[in-house]
């Protein structure tokens, strides 16, 4: 059986998805476009560095949604979607959904919120998806998290959960990702790619003789 399992944000998507999401929500008026450089700019710092404080980040992500219903979001996300799909795909992007075509399983996991992975992943038509659980009570988005985040190690926690509910196992995987943050991921798969990494990433992909895919 061939399973594979896509991280989202700069491996099947030429570009960071919330970061497009936030641009979004300002055009539509729902932040404040003034705030947004440096907050996003300091969040992405934080992430690559592995100090992000995840709480503070998916409030700040979360903040327009609260009190909306799930329906709501989902028209959103799928305006979102189709205004800037053309900004977020490329080349790779499209060999790497030919490449899915050829699997049995396929999972996009990422560390992005669950509600824009699941609508990347429907738009892609990929059945399953994992990303940070939002908590929605009533049908009605409360701007908290439901559970752990869903990057580094608490991503490789999820895919098991998954794996396990689905009579699958994670190191028969074929795992790609851009990120320095999926390293565990990377040690737990079968089959680690690596796609367009930073310095720090390319060296340990050499060292381990990982696959590197470049865009």
């Amino acid at each position: 059986m061939k399973f594979i399992i896509f991280d989202l944000d700069d491996t099947l998507l030429c570009g960071d998805c919330e970061a497009g999401w936030i641009n979004f929500l300002i055009a539509k008026g729902l932040l404040n476009g003034d705030e947004h450089s440096s907050k996003l700019n300091q969040f992405d710092i934080d992430y690559r560095k592995g100090i992000l404080n995840f709480d503070e980040y998916s409030s700040y992500i979360q903040a327009p949604l609260k009190n909306l219903d799930v329906s709501t979001v989902e028209k959103l996300v799928d305006e979102f979607i189709k205004n800037n799909i053309d900004d977020l795909t490329d080349d790779l992007t499209t060999d790497l959904l030919k490449e899915a075509k050829s699997a049995d399983k396929v999972l996009i996991a990422s560390g992005s919120h669950n509600f824009l992975v699941k609508g990347f992943a429907e738009y892609f038509g990929i059945e399953f998806s994992i990303g940070t659980p939002v908590e929605i009570k009533d049908d009605i988005f409360t701007g908290s998290l439901l559970g752990e985040p869903t990057f580094s190690e608490g991503k490789v926690k999820a895919v098991k959960n998954w794996c396990s509910e689905n009579n699958l196992k994670i190191e028969d995987s074929i795992f790609y990702s851009d990120s320095i943050n999926d390293l565990p991921m990377f040690e737990a798969c079968g089959d680690p790619i690596v796609v367009n990494p930073d310095d720090n990433l390319r060296k340990i992909a050499i060292d381990r003789s990982y696959k590197i895919l470049s865009r």
